[in-house]
């Protein structure tokens, strides 16, 4: 199976990268998500239950991350399981600027095995674009909530100084001390609190919205076959 696309954020690249880096921000990005884990330099662990009918179930993965090129690009790893079936894939997110735009573009390819490969490609491929495309919805929404939180932080910083009048302080000569030398990773285990995730109502209304935005003349048919019908009734 293999899956690529784009999508276009009102971000500048480093927001998007530093969105893209944030465990936090993944935890409530990532479709079904109940738990992200930090497990060392670039690897997660993660829990996702998912809601969708063609891969329904409930999923435990590792992935990992290298070939970092910051602010542009990565590779990433993911090897998967659940009840009815396995993944393993690869792929590669790349980050572009367009003006004030930033467009991320991704493909890659995955194996997949057990009951979940009797559903059929085009479901397969149909679920795993509808899962994507809710996630960097998502991640857009996280995006402009770090922006707004971060404007106001500045803005309460800036009112904080203009009341302050504390006088002057004489500057003290402090000693350096040096920096303790990184030992490793520290581990972080994020559990997403209920309704601050990506739930599958959530999923579900993305699908619904980008069903009717790419076909926007389907709700004048359905709406044109509904009077048809109550017409036909009325005159029956």
């Amino acid at each position: 199976m293999r899956i690529a696309g784009n999508y276009t954020f009102e971000a500048t690249r480093e927001e998007v990268w530093n969105a893209l880096n944030d465990p936090e921000v993944l935890a409530r990005t990532i479709p079904g998500c109940q738990r992200l884990d930090v497990v060392g330099e670039n690897e997660y662990e993660s829990t996702l239950k998912i809601g969708m009918q063609a891969v329904r179930g409930t999923y435990t993965g590792h992935v990992r991350i290298d070939n970092i090129v910051p602010p542009e690009s990565y590779d990433i790893h993911i090897d998967g399981k659940g009840s009815n079936g396995f993944l393993k894939g690869a792929g590669t997110v790349k980050l572009r600027t367009d003006g004030a735009q930033t467009i991320l573009d991704y493909g890659g390819e995955a194996v997949v095995g057990g009951a979940i490969a009797n559903v059929g490609q085009r479901l397969l491929d149909g679920a795993a674009r509808s899962l994507i495309s809710q996630s960097l919805k998502a991640l857009a929404e996280q995006i402009e909530a770090r922006r707004l939180h971060e404007q106001e932080h500045q803005a309460e910083v800036q009112a904080a100084l203009a009341v302050e009048e504390a006088p002057p302080i004489a500057p003290v000569a402090i000693e350096a001390i040096p920096a303790p030398l990184p030992t490793g990773v520290a581990q972080q285990k994020i559990t997403v609190p209920e309704g601050q995730g990506l739930s599958e109502a959530d999923v579900a209304r993305g699908m619904v919205e980008d069903f009717f935005t790419r076909r926007p003349w389907l709700p004048w048919i359905l709406v044109a076959f509904l009077l048809g019908y109550i017409l036909g009734r009325r005159r029956a």
